[in-house]
């Protein structure tokens, strides 16, 4: 048995609307809302990123520093664009052997990266 490829990746969300307008605002294009109003998916090709409005019957959300890494042709116009919105860096650009990475903070304390492929 093999596995084949990444399907999706979800992460909690305390406030689905102000997470919407944070992903929207550094460059995310929102897929679709489920009429529910809990779920939110953005377009990013074959693999689904969403946020989930967390219940508050599951208590509060918890922040993972698992990192998602999502692709970008310019890091640098990146990192400018994220300091004018005040999105809390973790520290700055890094260039590793196969590329360039930035990490961020969301609204939720999730760490997130982009990045940008030294190979493209």
């Amino acid at each position: 048995m093999k596995v084949k490829k990444i399907y999706a990746c979800w992460i909690y969300v305390s406030d689905l609307k102000k997470s919407l307008r944070f992903y929207q605002n550094i460059g995310f294009e929102l897929k679709f809302i489920e009429k529910d109003g809990a779920w939110a998916e953005f377009d990013l090709g074959e693999i689904a990123f969403a946020l989930l409005q967390r219940p508050a019957e599951k208590g509060a959300v918890k922040p993972a520093k698992t990192r998602i890494m999502f692709e970008v042709n310019d890091i640098e116009k990146m990192q400018q664009h994220l300091v004018s919105l005040g999105v809390k860096l973790i520290g700055g650009v890094r260039e590793e052997s196969y590329g360039k990475l930035l990490t961020f903070e969301d609204l939720d304390g999730h760490w997130l990266e982009f990045f940008e492929n030294k190979r493209a």
